[in-house]
């Protein structure tokens, strides 16, 4: 009877261990920085709350990936607006503190758009699509 009791605890330790060690192995592949599958994706950097790439150029009618490294301990995302009211959201990227981030931003027609930080308004860059 005892070894049946132990067996069973070194059973329900073992399944959780298990069950423990994937979820970590799944929330730190979701976690770990992408690198872009396109060598010439665009990148946007923040440092010091603000834009270091302000103008970024991306083909138009197609869809891209853009690389967005925060550099500041403070939550940064990437957001793109048909123009600087940002009334009209076209991407949203992650909001996130330091780190790299790929996302995968849909297709732009030809033409000038704004973009900024959600959290922090003032951090503002145009993407040029053509």
């Amino acid at each position: 009877m005892k070894r049946l009791l132990v067996t069973l605890a070194l059973a329900t330790v073992a399944l959780a261990a298990a069950a423990c060690s994937s979820t970590n192995a799944d929330s730190d592949a979701s976690q770990a920085p992408a690198a872009p599958a396109d060598p010439n994706a665009p990148t946007i950097v923040a440092k010091d709350m603000q834009f270091v790439t302000k103008d970024v150029r991306v083909p138009a009618g197609k869809a891209f990936q853009l690389t967005f490294t925060n550099n500041d301990g403070a939550p940064h995302n990437v957001a793109i607006y048909t123009d600087s009211s940002a009334s009209t959201n076209l991407f949203r990227g992650e909001i996130f503190a330091g780190g790299t981030k790929v996302a995968e931003v849909p297709a732009l027609a030809a033409g000038t758009y704004f973009f900024r930080c959600d959290v922090h308004p003032d951090m503002q860059g145009t993407i040029t699509a053509g």
